[in-house]
């Protein structure tokens, strides 16, 4: 069972590995190899899902297109790719116009943002003093207000903890993933340059196993076939002569045959008559000696003298002569016989079929005079073919160690980037601590806010003025006013945190980023027709290849690459590099045609039957076998053995008349035996000389009937083959020349079939398999990625996060700062409370009363 499995995967692997390797038909087809899988990419792609909260880099993308709404300014891209960009062609009102709907917003929040960075601390400084001043709320006396006006305060400054607090959480979460960006960037670049060295080393293994292997196989192929022009143009050739030589050269083997045939059935008619005329010279002896003693015994006896008694003396004789007397004497023509077993003897040893097995071999030998007579013609065609073989060779491994040189240069880029990538982690840390302390900072103003907002609710008593608040209560609005004041401390800081990397990451998101990943750029001026000055139709184009007409453009290529075409396809580099021009192999070698041309063969050794084949012929045509009279032989054999009138042919029936006798007429004694010895001696006669006498005279006859049948047609069949055999070397003669050009031809489109498959093969490969390109799109949109979503979003992400905190910090200061005298101990306070009010207090319950004196009164 295990044998089996074996067999079975071995023969399972056979298979597969024929399907998959090159191979070649009987017509000089090519079933062309797959090219090889190469190197595996790196999986490793950018996840853009990594990004935490996406509901934050959308509000991010929304804001910055809200306050740069316009696109990049094509115009100006294009004139300064054309090289007519000038600056002093530009007026400020025209950079104005140009860029308002791009740059406007952010300069108008960049100038916000100094401006707040300037008077911002003044304010705060200012405001403080006020305050210790006993102004701008400084004083500590609280007049009555609304209870309502409490409970939006607070309502306010929760809210806005409630957002500083999600600023700073997601701020927590995007350090995280920049922590992890840093962490990641240099394997991603990496992993970026070792896909664009796979994609080159694969291309190149690819580009090598077409203008290597398979044009090796392929020019191989043109080797055997010129090694074997013998089967390729020679067997054509005879089996185009075949119909009209086989014949002839096979009725020569018949003749050949039929000499052998005649000879031998002369031998068996010699042999067979000689047989026979001993059993006649016996039998005539006995029969004489029967008719002479049955004469004596009726002498003796007196029972012969009746009327119906045999005639003895005249039944009991021969009739026959199977001796060879001579023609003359009317009896076998043996001499005929003798002379043509001579004739044939010497036929024989001339072996006809020898004499035609050797002009047959000249025939069959065409392909192989063929080789021999044009070695050197083929000789050189293989020398020009394999000087081409070395001259495509030698370009590959030119261009193969071009690529090497190129490819060993990325080992020392991907260890500078793997340098920058650990010290940037080094370095990354000092950034998360900082960020975690800044954040931190922000964090500490929320908590603060809501610990004095809950000591704030929670010290309060329901009876107490604002002059006699406890310390809890007192501690809540202090703690208040001191996350107020870390606001006024470090809002200057946080401001520069946000509007310096705002005015950075923004016109690069919206002047950068956006553009390349939707591709507008392109589009908007390089792939634009006519976009760029100088170039009237397509810039890339006529850049690269020459020709402005000529529709090639990056977003197409890119489109091409992302389908996974071919780059040569993708890149229309078939105006650049023709494949089929580089492989015209009749460029380097221009005498090839003629050097078929010149191959014709010498075949002036194809003799099918040599003159002396056709002298065996001639006196096998004239020999004496043709002239043996076969009717004397019919005309002896056919007459009956002896003259006995009851049977000729069977003395037995006699032998049975005797018996008949001895019945009739009663005879007895001496007499009956007498006559029953008579009847024996007849009976042993034909029994013992008669019948063996009969059977060899019908074998003689069969095989003269034999004979006769083999030789009827003799003349006429060598006349007939002579005239083939002449006719089919003219045939040879007259006919071989142009069935070799005609072969030739197509031997010559045969061996040049293939180095056209092969260009075909090539044309193909290069134009849809050869180098895929998806894997540079991913490079290209890894890179992108990189940029503008791994580090530009992360930096974007740190000026948003940290204005949207200091936004809601600003509405905070205002809720504190208000909300602080709800719940601090005054030292002023007016006793406004009428004893209605005090009463509605005490029905309202303790919350009720907690907040009515607590009402602030301005």
């Amino acid at each position: 069972m295990i044998m089996r499995c074996l067999i079975l995967l071995a023969i399972t692997l056979l298979v597969f590995s024929e399907v998959s390797s090159t191979n070649t038909n009987n017509n000089g087809d090519i079933t062309w190899a797959s090219l090889p899988e190469g190197q595996e990419y790196s999986e490793e792609k950018f996840d853009g899902d990594r990004f935490p909260l996406d509901t934050t880099w959308n509000s991010i993308d929304g804001f910055l297109k809200f306050i740069s709404p316009g696109d990049p300014p094509y115009e100006i891209i294009s004139d300064a790719i054309g090289g007519e960009f000038v600056t002093t062609d530009y007026e400020p009102v025209d950079y104005y116009n140009e860029f308002k709907d791009n740059i406007l917003g952010f300069t108008v929040l960049f100038a916000i943002g100094i401006i707040f960075i300037v008077v911002f601390p003044i304010v705060a400084l200012c405001f403080c003093c006020c305050r210790c001043c006993n102004k701008c709320g400084g004083r500590m006396e609280q007049k009555s207000s609304s209870t309502c006006m409490c409970c939006y305060l607070i309502i306010g400054l929760i809210v806005s903890c409630a957002f500083i607090l999600g600023g700073v959480g997601t701020a927590y979460s995007l350090n995280n993933y920049t922590a992890d960006s840093v962490e990641t960037f240099a394997d991603d670049v990496n992993s970026n340059i070792d896909n664009i060295v796979r994609f080159v080393e694969n291309t190149n293994d690819e580009l090598s196993f077409l203008v290597g292997e398979q044009l090796n196989y392929a020019l191989d192929q043109v080797k055997i076939d010129l090694n074997d022009i013998g089967n390729l143009v020679g067997v054509p050739v005879r089996d185009e002569l075949d119909n009209e030589v086989v014949p002839a050269i096979t009725s020569v083997k018949d003749l050949a045959t039929s000499i052998d045939d005649t000879y031998d059935k002369l031998l068996v008619v010699n042999d067979t008559q000689n047989e026979l005329a001993d059993l006649y010279r016996l039998f005539k002896i006995k029969i004489d000696q029967v008719r002479t003693t049955i004469s004596t015994d009726c002498s003796s006896c007196s029972c012969c003298s009746m009327t119906d008694f045999p005639d003895y003396a005249n039944d009991y004789k021969s009739n026959v002569d199977y001796q060879d007397l001579g023609v003359d004497n009317g009896y076998f023509p043996q001499f005929a016989v003798d002379q043509s077993i001579n004739e044939l003897q010497g036929l024989k040893d001339d072996d006809l079929a020898s004499v035609a097995a050797e002009g047959e071999q000249t025939f069959i030998d065409i392909p192989e005079t063929l080789t021999n007579s044009t070695k050197s013609d083929i000789d050189s065609i293989s020398e020009n073919i394999e000087g081409f073989q070395d001259d495509i060779q030698d370009a590959v491994d030119d261009l193969t160690s071009e690529l090497d040189s190129v490819l060993d240069e990325t080992d020392k880029w991907s260890s500078d980037i793997d340098d920058f990538g650990e010290t940037a982690q080094d370095y990354d840390v000092y950034r998360v601590y900082m960020m975690a302390g800044i954040f931190g900072l922000i964090l500490l103003v929320p908590i603060i806010w809501l610990l004095g907002l809950s000591c704030g609710l929670l010290g309060r008593s329901s009876d107490a003025l604002p002059t006699e608040r406890g310390c809890i209560s007192n501690c809540g609005g202090c703690l208040l006013i001191l996350g107020a004041a870390l606001v006024f401390i470090f809002g200057t800081f946080l401001m520069i945190l946000t509007t310096f990397p705002f005015i950075i990451g923004g016109p690069v998101d919206r002047l950068f980023c956006d553009p390349f990943q939707s591709g507008e750029v392109y589009k908007e001026t390089v792939d634009k027709k006519g976009a760029i000055p100088g170039v009237d139709g397509y810039y890339l184009s006529d850049l690269l290849l020459n020709d402005s007409s000529i529709p090639l453009k990056i977003s197409a290529i890119l489109d091409a690459c992302e389908n996974n075409e071919a780059i040569y396809t993708a890149s229309k580099l078939e105006y650049l590099v023709n494949i089929s021009e580089y492989l015209n192999y009749k460029e380097f070698m221009p005498d090839i045609d003629s050097q078929f041309e010149n191959i014709t063969g010498d075949f002036s050794n194809i003799d099918i039957l040599p003159d002396s084949g056709k002298q065996t012929l001639e006196e096998f045509g004239n020999s004496s076998v043709i002239s043996i009279n076969f009717t004397l032989f019919n005309e002896e054999l056919g007459k009956d053995i002896t003259m006995d009138s009851d049977d000729p042919n069977d003395l037995s029936v006699s032998a049975a008349a005797i018996t008949d006798y001895i019945d009739d007429h009663g005879f007895t004694g001496s007499n009956e035996s007498a006559l029953i010895t008579m009847a024996g001696y007849l009976t042993d006669l034909q029994s013992n000389f008669i019948d063996p006498m009969v059977a060899k005279r019908d074998a003689l006859v069969t095989a003269l009937d034999e004979l006769q049948a083999s030789t009827t047609q003799i003349e006429m069949s060598v006349n007939s083959t002579l005239i083939e055999i002449e006719a089919a070397q003219n045939y040879i003669d007259s006919n071989i020349g142009s069935l070799i050009d005609r072969e030739v031809s197509s031997y010559s489109d045969r061996v040049l079939g293939y180095a056209e498959q092969y260009v075909n093969y090539v044309n193909d490969q290069v134009q849809t398999e050869v180098g895929r390109c998806k894997p540079l799109y991913n490079v290209y949109e890894d890179s992108l990625n990189l940029i503008c979503v791994s580090l530009l979003q992360s930096w974007n992400s740190l000026w948003f996060c940290i204005g949207w905190c200091l936004f809601f910090m600003l509405a905070g200061i205002v809720y504190s700062i208000k909300l602080a005298k709800y719940f601090r101990k005054m030292q002023f306070s007016e006793d406004t409370y009428d004893e209605i009010e005090m009463s509605n207090v005490n029905k309202n319950g303790p919350y009720g009363a907690r907040l009515n004196a607590g009402a602030e009164f301005d």
